[in-house]
Order: structure tokens, then sequence, then C-alpha cells
């Protein structure tokens, strides 16, 4: 079977990652053609990895767009305020949310999506979304080559009227309006433009949704856009190639760090964003150094640490930048356990990633922890937000006894085994693509 996948991140880079998992999963011991086409291009030579912009077109955008931050920059010098549409709408944005302000908007044709997969797929799967392919694309290739769409979840954005996070909005579970990230009172504002944008594609399209979290299934079931699709929960694989159990010496050498404390690990793209927790932590660590005042600690951050408040934290860190996949199975591996304090969170998949390195996780009750963080098994779960609980788990982790550690890193491996291999995977999805077929 063709097998097309559509995702914006670029397979080299941060959660882009998850396609190219994805991609050699869906080979596994199959004839499947499988492509992936995105949106960022990138020099590789992957002859399975497409950009919809050649180099070209790539090369052309970018001077454009250089040209529009020096007019920009004029503009602002010129008239003071000056801010472009788009700014305006962000200044007026509720900064907790993620939202997408054009999701009824076709940014490219399906004719050249279809022209530029060098494929005509029996089955498309769409990861990221954002500023690259539409529901009304979605339609139109449906409607062209008869192709089976599997809309795989990331986070919210397909769910809802542009939120990649909801928090505690409930608009989703009827047709948005009155949508807090944008403060609007009206029932007809963007939100549910997006909403009805999507609602008219979805219907006419022979699609099916997959969660790849317990958490995000729950909200998939009650969404409204999608309540007449059928639903599935795959999680995201893992490639054990990359990630793996590895000498920790070693790996903390390689980063510096210090080898007679315990390290724990904290990472997110954009570290200082609300959502990830790092305010929480923060407050976990200073009831942690209360409750075990000689508890030799070691904090090691990857990620954008800007605007990070580490002059709050009671121990010393280490800040370890952006990491590519190599070096981030060496950070899981060098940690004695990765603390994920996300309050609202779809995943993160780093949690994946540590588990498949034998590494504990300690996480609060959300997103993909529900399904691989067990109490004192894999790690620890904590009620979210509450930073007590969470202080308290890292100290029971941190006391265990070096086999009751083994022991800890075997459940690990066995999960990864059970629910996170690509062999996993690719058996449930074929599945699904096999019904497709048939």
């Amino acid at each position: 079977m063709n097998i097309l996948i559509l995702t914006r991140s670029h397979p080299f880079k941060a959660a882009g990652i998850v396609a190219y998992d994805l991609m050699k999963s869906l080979k596994i011991g199959s004839d499947h053609k499988v492509k992936v086409l995105v949106k960022e291009w990138v020099k590789h030579e992957d002859s399975d990895i497409i950009t919809i912009d050649n180099a070209f077109e790539h090369w052309i955008n970018y001077i454009l767009y250089f040209f529009y931050r020096i007019w920009r920059k004029a503009m602002r010098t010129m008239f003071k305020g000056f801010q472009t549409p788009e700014e305006k709408f962000r200044s007026n944005f509720n900064l907790d949310f993620i939202f997408e302000h054009n999701m009824d908007r076709t940014y490219y044709s399906s004719e050249k999506i279809l022209k530029r997969a060098q494929i005509e797929p029996d089955v498309l799967i769409v990861l990221f979304m954002t500023d690259y392919i539409s529901f009304k694309n979605l339609y139109e290739i449906h409607k062209k080559t008869g192709a089976k769409v599997i809309l795989y979840l990331m986070d919210m954005a397909p769910i809802t009227g542009g939120c990649h996070y909801a928090w505690d909005c409930k608009g989703y579970l009827k047709s948005c309006g009155k949508c807090p990230a944008l403060y609007s009172n009206s029932d007809i504002d963007q939100s549910r433009r997006n909403w009805e944008f999507k609602k008219k594609y979805i219907e006419q399209t022979d699609l099916t949704v997959i969660a790849a979290t317990e958490y995000q299934f729950r909200q998939l079931q009650n969404s409204s856009l999608f309540e007449n699709k059928l639903k599935k929960k795959i999680l995201l694989s893992v490639d054990q190639e990359t990630f793996k159990p590895t000498d920790k010496t070693e790996a903390r050498n390689y980063f510096k760090l210090p080898l007679n404390e315990k390290v724990l690990f904290f990472g997110a793209v954009t570290a200082s964003e609300k959502r990830k927790g790092f305010k929480e932590l923060v407050e976990a660590l200073k009831l942690l150094k209360t409750m075990s005042p000689n508890l030799l600690l070691h904090l090691a951050i990857a990620g954008n640490a800007s605007n990070l408040l580490t002059s709050e934290l009671p121990y010393n860190y280490t800040l370890l930048g952006y990491l590519d996949y190599n070096s981030l199975s060496k950070a899981f591996n060098a940690a004695d356990v990765f603390l994920s304090p996300s309050i609202e969170d779809s995943g993160p998949m780093m949690i994946n990633q540590s588990i498949t390195c034998g590494t504990p996780v300690i996480a609060f009750d959300i997103g993909v922890a529900q399904d691989l963080v067990i109490n004192m098994i894999t790690g620890y779960l904590a009620e979210i937000g509450n930073v007590k609980e969470l202080a308290f788990g890292i100290k029971q982790i941190l006391s265990i006894n070096f086999s009751e550690q083994e022991l800890m890193k075997e459940n690990c491996l066995n999960l990864f085994s059970h629910l996170l291999s690509p062999k996993i995977q690719f058996e449930e999805f074929n599945l699904i693509i096999n019904e497709i077929k048939n």
C-alpha cells in the first residue's frame, strides 16, 4: 500500500522525530511504500522524505522573509508602536494558550501536495498540521484519490477551534466561540469560524482519528468535531537504536555533570513555557530541600532556558541547551530520574524516550504519564499541580537502593517492549490499514 505521512516538522528536527519513527515502523516486515512530506526544508539524503517546497522555493521564501523583516524594522523606526496584523492579534492574545488564528486558511493546494508526494496514496497519515495542511486539503485529497485519512493527534489542535492546549476551557465539547484565548465574549469569533470550517470538511472525509495517549483519547471521545468518526489509541513508539540504556558515568562525563550527586533531568523546547511546569518544579525542589537538607542533588536542564527562573533553584544546575537526539539519549542516561512537571500537556514525548532509556519518570498526572508512569514501578505520579506530592515523589525515588534502582530500570524497559516498541506501533497501525485494504 502507498502510505503518505504529512507533517509540518522536519523528521530530523525536534518533534519531527515522531514522523521519522512512524515511517520506519510502517516499513517493518511489510511491502508498504511510505513517504513523508514535510513543510520545513532541510538538506538530507533520505529519498523517502520530501519537502513541499523545493530548495529554490525555500530560498526564495527565505529571502522574501528577510526583506519583510527589514521592512517591519523600518516601519517600527518610522512609526512608534507599529504592529503587523499578526502582531496585533498576538498582542491581544492570552499567552497561556497556543492558538492558531487561521485554521480556516489553506496554505498549499492539494494538487501541489500530491505532485510533490510522488505517489498516489492509499492511506494518508496526518501529524502536525500547523501552517501547512488544512482540513480542506484532507477532503480534497480523499475525494481525488480515495485515500483513507488517519489523523494522529499530537496535541489538541485538530479537535478544537484553534487551541493546541485548552486548559480548563470546554468550548471544544460544543462548537467553540467565546474563546478565552482571544478574550472573546462573542459566540461567532475566530474560534467558531475555525470550528465550522473544520466540521464542514471532516463530515465529508473518510477519516479515522488516533490518540497517542489515554488522556488524549478521553478528550477525543468528547470532541464535537469527531463525534461521528472512528477513534482509536496508539502510543507513540520510540526508536531504540537512538534511545537506549548506556553507561551513566560516560553520559555524565559527556555533559560534565557531577558523578557523586543525584542528577535530575528536566527538558522542553521552551523550558519557560507555563504549561511545562518549571515554576511548580522550583517550588517542589524548595520543599525537597527542607525535607532532605543533606541530599546532594544536581539539576540538568535542556531546551531554551531564556526567561527561566533558575536563580530561585535551591540546587546547582547545568544548562544543556538544545540537544540532538543522540545527546538527548545521553541526557536521559546521565540522570537518575526524568522530571516532567507539565500542568497542561498531551505528552510529552520525552516521557516515552526516558522510559525507553530505562530512566524512571516523576510527573504530574497528565498526558502520557497516565499511560507510562506507575508509582514506584516506573517512577512516581503526583496529583496535577500538587508540589508537595511532587517533592515527596522525588524523595521516594531518590531514596531507593541500588537493587531497587536496577529493578525500576528493568520495569521501564519491559514497559517499552510491551507498549512503545516500533513493532507494537506497526502491528496496531497495520490492523487499521488492513481494514482499509479489505
